[in-house]
């Protein structure tokens, strides 16, 4: 009865202290703390200063009358002297006949497409596995939001449609065609007559690019002007209010040149005339052009700078007073995340034998199971991340992208087992 008992308290105490180790291992693994990393990459960063300006260009407003217009001429398209560039309509009607008369010419664009190419591919079965294609290739450019060859995508596909009818119909198809044309045509020749007695045609008095905006600005700022424009004077231009003339109806860019007359704050830009800078335009227009800096003035507490630019004219043709980042440089190094960045304070000592404090700035990334202290220089700071870029950079172990980085700090130091 006693060894049954002295076996039965053994065995519980073994089984006890089993218990004890399996909740103070797991205690210890739940107070370890996780190692989170992350994964470097290369960043490029455009620095520059904000500034406001106005475009300046060679520029004649078009006048036509007043009445109801329609433009010939796409924006930012090249006219020629004499060039025809917009109509003008007495009858608010013709502009509804205007848009049928542009609906009927593209009908009988297709229906000729199909007649002058009825003799290849007549075969039935062959048309159908062509119109299947065109319609498959056009849901394929929709799908994707590819607008580039969307016109000629579906005059192929309305043409296809059009020789399939006819390839089933009948052997008189072919001429039944040729009459359907003539009959649009002449149709399309009687509109052209009505709309022809209620508009009145506004050609080009020069080469040039036109435009459909006006602004009332036309005239007011030229390129004559910049040469003697100061930082107080384009303040006062900014200022300015400009209304259209109300019977224009666009205005021609004769100029290959075209300018930007900026005001910064502060001297301190680091700009230099003849370099060549880019403009990021974030208003009316989101895109980035490349421009030459012609004259750069301080003036107190302030810079005035001239651009231009022989490029990107259709795209800012409509532009006046704008906003824009002008980019001093770029920056490329590794982005890191900011708790990812660790600093240390030594003391250095000067040759006058005088002692400063220089901060070290470093991370930790992993090779193989360790961690491994890397010495970085700090290229730029925000509010979530750091760019850098290693401090020795021709050493074999240094920061590279795509290196695992380590973020969390607690207990972490070079060579430590972190897996």
């Amino acid at each position: 009865m006693k060894e049954s008992t002295v076996s039965t308290k053994v065995m519980i105490a073994i089984l006890c202290l089993g218990v004890s180790v399996y909740l103070t291992v797991y205690l210890v693994q739940g107070w370890k703390e996780d190692v989170v990393t992350t994964y470097a990459y290369i960043y490029s960063l455009d620095v520059g200063q904000e500034a406001q300006g106005i475009l300046v260009r060679e520029e004649i407003p078009l006048a036509g009358g007043g009445g109801y217009v329609d433009q010939i001429l796409p924006e930012g398209a090249k006219a020629a002297a004499r060039d025809p560039v917009a109509l003008v309509y007495s009858d608010p009607s013709a502009l509804t006949t205007r848009q049928s008369i542009r609906s009927l010419e593209a009908e009988i664009e297709q229906l000729q497409y199909a007649y002058n190419d009825r003799t290849q591919n007549t075969d039935a079965a062959r048309l159908d596995a062509q119109v299947i294609s065109s319609i498959v290739a056009l849901r394929s450019l929709a799908a994707k939001g590819d607008l580039t060859g969307l016109d000629d995508s579906t005059l192929n596909l309305r043409s296809m449609v059009f020789k399939r009818d006819y390839t089933y119909a009948d052997a008189g198809a072919a001429g039944q065609l040729a009459q359907l044309i003539s009959d649009k045509q002449a149709q399309l020749a009687e509109m052209n007559r009505s709309l022809n007695q209620v508009s009145t045609t506004v050609y080009a008095p020069v080469s040039g690019t036109y435009s459909a905006g006006v602004d009332g600005w036309e005239g007011v700022v030229t390129p004559a002007m910049l040469d003697s424009l100061t930082a107080d004077g384009l303040e006062a231009l900014l200022a300015e209010k400009h209304s259209p003339d109300p019977s224009a109806v666009g205005k021609l860019v004769t100029g290959s040149s075209w300018y930007y007359a900026a005001l910064l704050e502060g001297t301190d830009t680091g700009l230099q005339k003849g370099r060549s800078y880019t403009l990021s335009f974030t208003g009316d227009y989101y895109g980035q052009v490349r421009m030459t800096l012609e004259r750069v003035s301080l003036e107190g507490q302030r810079t005035l700078a001239i651009f231009s630019c022989r490029s990107n004219l259709a795209d800012t043709a409509m532009l006046r007073i704008q906003t824009v980042d002008v980019v001093a440089r770029t920056l490329e190094g590794i982005r890191v995340p900011r708790k990812a960045l660790r600093v240390s304070t030594e003391d250095v000592k000067g040759e006058d034998g005088s002692v400063s404090q220089v901060n070290r700035y470093y991370v930790y990334t992993v090779v193989s199971s360790q961690a491994e202290q890397q010495e970085v220089e700090v290229l730029y700071s925000s509010d979530t991340y750091y760019l850098v870029r290693p401090v020795d950079q021709t050493s074999a172990g240094r920061l590279r992208a795509g290196d695992e980085i380590i973020l969390n700090s607690s207990g972490v130091y070079d060579g430590k087992v972190v897996r």
